[in-house]
């Protein structure tokens, strides 16, 4: 199933309105499940990130955030999308304007944490991983890199 066309990835400033229906997002998807909310921690970390969210006739389909680790690498965090809305390369168009972004930007290396069961969506799209799982917010993760490509 494709509903490409009515998506648009656009940038989720921080503190606009935009920005708060990607946390609502992120909160449903990441946290809730967990029986867990976004610390007061990770929403102070969201100042120094760089949002994106794909909508569609306004409504807030997925969300994902980019953080700078150093001069060189990107840490993409917060993925979600809409449980309604899965299957439909959502996903795959965020985490594509987040690599053209990290590369644009300068960065040559994206990083991130990707929940066990999740990790074959970011192998198929060439994230490799590396060492061992670990937990974090109490479920088992897998730290993925891919090398951002020129051109």
């Amino acid at each position: 199933m494709t509903k490409e066309p009515d998506i648009a990835v656009i940038e989720a400033v921080y503190g606009s309105d935009l920005y708060r229906l990607s946390l609502r997002l992120r909160e449903t998807i990441l946290r809730k499940p967990l029986e867990m909310t976004l610390t007061p921690e990770e929403l102070a970390d969201d100042v120094t990130r760089q949002h994106f969210c794909a909508i569609s006739h306004g409504v807030v389909l997925g969300t994902v955030s980019l953080k700078p680790l150093d001069e060189a690498t990107l840490q993409l965090k917060q993925m979600a999308v809409a449980e309604h809305r899965r299957g439909e390369r959502i996903g795959a168009r965020l985490l594509a304007h987040a690599e053209d972004w990290g590369h644009d930007a300068g960065f040559s290396l994206m990083v991130l944490h990707a929940r066990i069961g999740a990790e074959g969506f970011y192998a198929r799209l060439g994230y490799a991983a590396e060492g061992e799982p670990f937990v974090e917010t109490t479920i088992p993760h897998i730290k993925m890199t891919k090398v951002l490509a020129s051109g």
